[in-house]
């Protein structure tokens, strides 16, 4: 309803400002009554024009059928031009008329027909500025509602990986009858809190995903009776951080997965994350076992990461990637600031 105030006091101000316009200049030719009221048959004419673009013809033809538009136009301003030049010349008083006779009929024909097509012009240039900024906010609508769809299902994807590995681990401190099996469920809860109910949000705090991370790793030390070399350091950093959630814990999961952590003495996995100017690092190391080798980030976890840094911190992001001999590392610097 207010749309349709606004359009038709939009109408009355453009009709207002031609018909003062137009009299003005034409008050120099004219009487002053007879100027306005060439004036407001012109600016009528203006509306008219305006009202056919806009409810009939430019929605219905511009968008499907240019041609139709075209021709249908051409007719229309011919049409106007006809009216426009008939009242110009049955509201003229006849002794003013007399003072144009010794001038071809194409003056006046000219002067109604470039009024009709600047009222036209101004008419559909108005109506596709207004359809190219629709046309771009709906694109714009459709973007985000595509990007808010497709890092929904790629947290749906990480989801589920982390659920299944995190019960494999369970499973296995049940099955050898292991004391931090209760301990293990109780890390599983509060982990599965924080993935269901703090990662549903587009962004956690930094410190919110290293107590994950943390977690995460006792975690894993209750897979093995010897201490596993793991290491994590997080010194001077900015806790208030607003992150992607789970955007290192794919890197971590193939980390400790690739080392055998548990079975290896010798291996480790060492993470380091720090803030630097505007800058978010992430570096992971880890060994790698000599019958194994890593995909080299072409696994489901890595694809999917580099997804979601596609998708959330365009052309803001550095991920490199080495794969040596004997250690696989990750560095990743996003800039969040």
């Amino acid at each position: 309803m207010n749309r349709k105030y606004v359009s038709i006091l939009y109408k009355i101000i453009i009709w207002i400002a031609v018909t003062i316009i137009f009299s003005v200049t034409g008050s120099y030719f004219a009487p002053v009554k007879i100027a306005l009221l060439g004036a407001a048959i012109t600016a009528t004419v203006f509306i008219a024009i305006a009202l056919t673009n806009e409810l009939w013809l430019f929605p219905k033809y511009y968008m499907t059928k240019r041609s139709k538009f075209i021709v249908y136009n051409l007719l229309i301003t011919i049409a106007f031009t006809i009216i426009h030049l008939l009242l110009d010349i049955f509201t003229t008083p006849k002794e003013l008329l007399k003072n144009f006779e010794h001038l071809p009929i194409i003056f006046p024909i000219l002067r109604s027909f470039s009024m009709v097509m600047l009222g036209n012009f101004i008419s559909i240039a108005t109506l596709l500025s207004t359809a190219l900024k629709t046309n771009a906010e709906k694109e714009k609508q459709l973007k985000e509602e595509k990007l808010g769809t497709e890092i929904k299902l790629l947290k749906a994807q990480i989801n589920p990986h982390f659920i299944f590995n995190a019960l494999n681990n369970i499973y296995s401190l049940t099955y050898t009858k292991s004391e931090m099996a209760p301990e293990s469920v109780l890390k599983l809860s509060e982990m599965l809190r924080y993935v269901f109910y703090d990662c549903s949000s587009d962004h956690v705090k930094l410190g919110a995903e290293i107590d994950y991370i943390s977690n995460f790793m006792a975690f894993q030390q209750m897979k093995s009776e010897h201490d596993q070399n793991i290491q994590l350091n997080f010194q001077n950093i900015k806790k208030d951080l607003d992150i992607a959630p789970m955007i290192f814990i794919p890197f971590i999961e193939n980390a400790f997965k690739y080392s055998i952590i548990e079975e290896y003495i010798d291996a480790y996995v060492k993470i380091n994350i720090s803030t630097e100017n505007s800058s978010l690092i992430f570096d992971i190391k880890n060994t790698m076992p000599y019958q194994g080798k890593a995909l080299s980030g072409n696994g489901l976890g890595i694809r999917n990461v580099r997804q979601r840094l596609d998708l959330l911190y365009p052309e803001n992001y550095d991920l490199k990637i080495e794969d040596k001999e004997s250690t696989f590392s990750v560095k990743l610097k996003i800039n969040v600031l």
